[in-house]
């Protein structure tokens, strides 16, 4: 626990302005035909704003949430963190956003990036 504490350090806990969490430059929104893929919106989010903790030679890589930058794999992996029934209760969602995370809130509810991975749970969580 303690590793997830120190390797997402610079975030703090509670949701985070989204000027903070905006993730740079990029539009993350969707794809081109208004849906939300995983493979063209929600891994580059993921691994924006997880993957230096989750990804390959993060602090929590040996976590049960690992991030690989394959979608296909990473979509099996992030899919047990959804609940389609329910998307905003969805474990990655609330984990993302700081309820029961180690390294405090990632992304703030009111982004971009939260309406992206929001809509994609919603629409089914598809690859």
């Amino acid at each position: 626990m303690l590793l997830g504490l120190v390797a997402c350090g610079g975030f703090e806990r509670g949701d985070p302005s989204p000027d903070d969490m905006s993730g740079g430059d990029g539009d993350t929104s969707g794809d081109d035909d208004g849906g939300s893929s995983f493979a063209s919106s929600v891994l580059p989010i993921l691994m924006a704003r997880c993957g230096s903790c989750h990804g390959s030679g993060g602090l929590a890589a040996g976590s049960a949430y690992h991030l690989s930058g394959d979608a296909a794999t990473d979509h099996d992996t992030v899919l047990a963190l959804v609940n389609v029934a329910s998307p905003a209760t969805s474990t990655l969602l609330r984990e993302a956003t700081g309820e029961s995370h180690g390294g405090g809130a990632v992304i703030a509810t009111s982004s971009d990036d939260y309406s992206t991975i929001l809509a994609w749970i919603t629409e089914g969580a598809s690859p």
